[in-house]
């Protein structure tokens, strides 16, 4: 059997060189070295493509001595870049009892069987494979995400010019570095210590301090401004969430929000349409590229939530690129300035994603394209 070892072939998409590739970026997860992955080049580079049909043999009988030669290194590194790849199950090893190598093709250049290195193990563990580089990926853009809001903090902390509350961080966080953190559990508890911190040492937005009332009768305060501010307030509590789906957020979103977007919600949940998680991390990064920063992302998070956060980030982008009444030269001001509307609880998403749905039908698509369904 060691002799004859078949795989099921490639997965979809996927190229015999593309295998480097994959481990490559799965080397520090899989333990490997550089010499490993210049060893499986070499191996992929003296194969031909039908080797990797399905139920075929994929090996090389190419001796030790001889790799050694052509890769610099000598027998003992080959010999160990061998027993590290079979460890991995990414190889297989099938040598006679002397150490010797062979092999046979067939006229029309199928193997027939092989004494050597054979690479089924790792054809068919190539998707698996694929699907933990996308997971890294998702992995490496959260982490990168928890940073910028643990620095948004340290920021913000900073801007207190209150030396207990850099106090009260360093105690929980010493060098105040969100680099140093590779642990996204504790960045996510920097995180949450820091927002306690943050809340401690700040006056909570739009409520001031007051002096005690004297033992006199003091009169209600009925003033008008104060009663529409209570109103407002009201109003807005009341605001239902937006009935827009994500995958209406998709087909609306410009072209560099749709590719964030699309790479989260492949890296999250492959074949699958976008969800709001993906939709949440993607509008964060797209926030970055435009020039909104992470205290004012995570401010309006805060305010009215993650969703309407979404959907206001969605127009003003989508707007920059627009001609007429609803251009947007500035993306960032735009976006803080529909945050503070609806903080204010004018509701302006509605009308705007409406009117949103009808330029994008009729300058992208006819009316029975992709975009009918937004109604």
């Amino acid at each position: 059997m060691s002799l004859t070892l078949t795989h099921g072939g490639l997965p979809v998409g996927v190229r015999p060189f593309d295998l480097a590739d994959i481990v490559g970026k799965l080397r520090q997860c899989l333990g490997l070295r550089d010499e490993d992955i210049c060893y499986l080049r070499y191996a992929l580079r003296h194969l031909k493509a039908q080797d990797f049909e399905p139920g075929r043999i994929c090996s090389i009988w190419t001796s030790v001595t001889r790799l050694a030669d052509e890769l610099g290194l000598s027998v003992r590194q080959i010999n160990r870049i061998e027993t590290r790849l079979a460890e991995r199950a990414l190889i297989f090893r099938a040598t006679m009892r002397n150490g010797r190598r062979f092999g046979r093709r067939s006229p029309d250049g199928r193997i027939i069987c092989a004494s050597g290195i054979n690479l089924a193990p790792l054809i068919d563990r190539a998707s698996d494979l694929l699907r933990l580089v996308q997971q890294e990926a998702v992995e490496a853009l959260e982490l990168r995400a928890a940073r910028n809001r643990a620095n948004d903090l340290i920021c913000q902390i900073r801007q207190l010019d209150a030396p207990e509350a850099l106090d009260a961080a360093r105690a929980i966080f010493p060098r105040l570095r969100p680099s140093e953190l590779r642990s996204r559990d504790r960045l996510a508890e920097v995180i949450e210590a820091l927002s306690a911190v943050l809340a401690d040492f700040s006056v909570p937005s739009g409520r001031t301090v007051e002096v005690a009332p004297s033992d006199s009768l003091v009169r209600p305060d009925t003033k008008e401004e104060k009663i529409i501010e209570t109103c407002r307030a009201s109003e807005h509590a009341r605001l239902g969430p937006p009935t827009t789906s994500p995958e209406q957020v998709m087909l609306l979103a410009g072209p560099e929000f749709r590719d964030v977007i699309g790479l989260y919600a492949e890296g999250l949940s492959p074949g699958k349409p976008p969800s709001w998680r993906a939709l949440t991390l993607a509008a964060r990064d797209r926030a970055m590229m435009i020039g909104i920063s992470g205290a004012q992302w995570a401010t309006s998070c805060d305010l009215f939530g993650e969703t309407r956060s979404v959907l206001c980030l969605l127009i003003a982008d989508r707007n920059a690129g627009r001609i007429g009444r609803y251009r947007v030269r500035d993306t960032a001001a735009a976006f803080i300035g529909m945050a503070k509307a609806e903080a204010r609880g004018k509701a302006v998403l509605a009308s705007l994603i409406g009117e949103l749905v009808q330029f994008s039908r009729s300058n992208e698509h006819s009316a029975h394209g992709p975009f009918a369904k937004l109604d």
